[in-house]
């Protein structure tokens, strides 16, 4: 085992609007890890968000990940201290599960030295967090397109995606509020059938919005590519505050969606219009409630990454 590793994963903006469990995009807030060897004990600090209440033992999302790369390649070391240093606000729709697995899956795979190939780490992490659209740019960067082949209930051995590089010509700005909200409540309000007028209208909108984001499109065609019908209307309505902000935004003609299951938002502005995109965003998230807070960010184009 080297005697120390750092390990670097961004957040993750899964959806987009209209892609639903198909989209996903990394941005610039990093995961951060550092590892060391110990004799014979495992110990972990967590730093930053979450850290009053993340279990800070072998149940951590972290080792657990770990664990699950050890026990892959057959190989588990003596005993490691973790320090985790987490500026990803949880339950927030940013993907703070993902980097987290990702980023134990990395650390591990550093520390025992073993090579794995891509495909098993994408179903590795996979199978732990279940959400590909968060995993995979977390893993790889940039702008993902997943899908999986077949009826699209097999496992993670059909699972398919496809990297593209997103315009930076376009900025995302996240806005989060104070309170989270669990992924798993926010799937619940899903409905069991849509009509063939909202599938329709959807898929359109998601076409659009790979092809707006990857060229760089004017914030008129941004704000029709991040409508949706698919599952946005349903959850917003558990989620008054980031419905009624969502709402302004996008009758100032702001191009804005859920951020992966909500509550927080994605805004995708021009570059040249960012700075006073922001200060607008900031004044109407002010006025629904002062614990809100924004971030003018910028896509990540590597991914997850380790070092000596």
């Amino acid at each position: 085992m080297p005697a120390a590793v750092k390990v670097r994963v961004p957040a993750t903006v899964a959806n987009l609007g209209p892609g639903f469990d198909a989209l996903g995009v990394a941005i610039h807030m990093y995961l951060e890890i550092e590892i060391e060897p110990r004799r014979d004990s495992v110990e972990i600090m967590v730093e930053g968000e979450g850290a009053d209440h993340l279990p800070q033992d072998e149940s951590n999302l972290v080792i657990r990940a770990m664990n699950v790369f050890f026990d892959h390649v057959g190989r588990r070391p003596p005993g490691y201290a973790v320090r985790v240093k987490n500026p990803i606000p949880l339950a927030s729709g940013l993907g703070s599960s993902a980097a987290a697995v990702v980023g134990g899956l990395f650390a591990a795979r550093a520390v025992t030295g073993r090579t794995v190939p891509q495909i098993e780490m994408v179903q590795l992490a996979t199978s732990l967090e279940g959400h590909p659209d968060n995993v995979l740019p977390a893993l790889l960067g940039g702008l993902v397109v997943c899908y999986r082949t077949g009826d699209g209930e097999a496992g993670d051995a059909d699972l398919r995606y496809f990297r593209l590089e997103p315009n930076d010509r376009l900025v995302p700005i996240i806005a989060v509020p104070r309170e989270g909200f669990p992924t798993s409540e926010a799937r619940r309000a899903l409905p069991a059938d849509v009509t063939f007028a909202d599938a329709q209208f959807t898929a359109a909108r998601a076409a659009l919005l790979v092809a707006a984001i990857s060229t760089g499109a004017g914030a008129d065609v941004l704000a029709d590519a991040m409508e949706d019908k698919l599952h946005e209307p349903h959850r917003l309505r558990l989620m008054p505050e980031t419905a009624a902000v969502h709402a302004e935004l996008k009758e100032a003609g702001l191009p804005v969606a859920l951020a992966g299951a909500g509550p927080s938002l994605l805004i995708v502005v021009p570059r040249p219009e960012s700075a006073t995109r922001a200060e607008q965003i900031r004044r109407v998230c002010r006025t629904r409630n002062a614990g809100w807070r924004v971030f003018v960010s910028e896509w990540e184009p590597e991914g997850a990454r380790s070092e000596p």
